[in-house]
């Protein structure tokens, strides 16, 4: 059997190779997210082995940001990238990728994308059964940068008010997992159309596991995820948001259906069904891969990383502009 090297920059403790990855709070960062939480998933599945460096030969999955900036041609060891929200890495032969607008964007064909979801939010707290359709409590779940000024308004904040709502933004990352009072999400990045191609629909996959309906903008992750009407409301401007909150309260009907929709939606985002993804990248996707570049002369390895060296240069370049 391969062996899938897992990289760390620094040691790993004992005490994170312990802990049950369905009970962490506040370590969100790219590192936790997609190797370590990977890691304690597969081992059991694959031989797996963490590295502090760069092994001479073999699979090798990193963070982007654990890579930094240096851009090494590797010959014998096959770099798997777990990009996150951050740019692609010259030196890396496949891509994980958490937006589906990857794989459609076929200038990113270079990097030979994967799409894989993040693993879901730890201990999550469904929202509390016995509040029914009732509609008192709208929150916004994320750092405060990543909330529109406009939902920090007092335009905003009267507008629910006059609907009988209260608005909770909440900001503090180890409360996002409680749902239990939370009767809709109103998440919005900005309001000026721009699609965050880099972005994840982690905000309304957890709406679906929590049964909390959503109320969103066209996000290309979120659109990628969109099925019917049912798994959120689209809202374009700040007015939008209000009539969408006075929409779901006038239907309680509508409000219930986005909660069954939700719950059925969740369940291709569980804990199992993204393992099952890792599973299905390395057996169907990253060994048969590895198979094909071993086989690969030198010229190739090399003009291949040398033409993913002079795009990131060249994006970059053109990202200035």
């Amino acid at each position: 059997m391969k062996t899938i090297y897992f990289y760390s920059p620094k040691p790993i403790s004992s005490e994170f190779l312990q802990m049950n990855p369905d009970e962490w709070l506040g370590l969100r960062n790219n590192f936790n997210s997609w190797i370590l939480r990977t890691y304690l998933r597969l081992q059991e599945i694959y031989n797996c082995q963490f590295v502090d460096s760069i092994p001479e030969e073999g699979i090798l999955l990193a963070d982007r940001d654990s890579l930094g900036n240096s851009y090494k041609y590797f010959d014998k060891v096959m770099l798997i990238c777990a990009k996150g929200d951050r740019e692609y890495h010259s030196s890396a032969h496949l891509h994980i990728v958490q937006n589906p607008y990857d794989l459609e964007n076929n200038q990113n064909s270079i990097w030979n994308p994967y799409y894989i979801p993040m693993w879901p939010q730890p201990q999550l707290i469904p929202r509390d059964k016995n509040r029914g359709s009732l509609i008192e409590n709208v929150a916004f779940m994320g750092t405060r940068s990543q909330l529109d000024e406009q939902l920090k308004s007092d335009k905003w904040i009267q507008a629910l008010e006059e609907l009988n709502c209260k608005w909770l933004p909440i900001f503090d990352r180890n409360k996002w997992n409680d749902y239990t009072n939370i009767d809709a999400v109103v998440a919005v990045r900005t309001f000026d159309g721009n699609p965050y191609n880099n972005k994840p629909a982690s905000k309304l996959i957890n709406c679906w596991r929590a049964g909390v309906p959503a109320i969103l903008t066209p996000e290309s992750s979120f659109m990628a995820c969109r099925k019917s009407e049912l798994d959120f409301l689209i809202i374009k401007s700040l007015d939008e948001a209000i009539t969408a909150v006075k929409k779901l309260k006038k239907n309680p009907e509508l409000y219930l259906k986005m909660i069954t929709n939700g719950f059925d939606r969740g369940q291709e985002f569980t804990p199992e069904s993204v393992k099952e993804q890792w599973i299905d990248f390395f057996n169907n996707f990253a060994f048969p891969a590895y198979d094909k570049w071993q086989s690969d002369s030198q010229f190739t390895k090399r003009k291949d990383y040398l033409r993913r060296y002079l795009k990131l240069k060249s994006t970059r370049l053109i990202n200035r502009i």
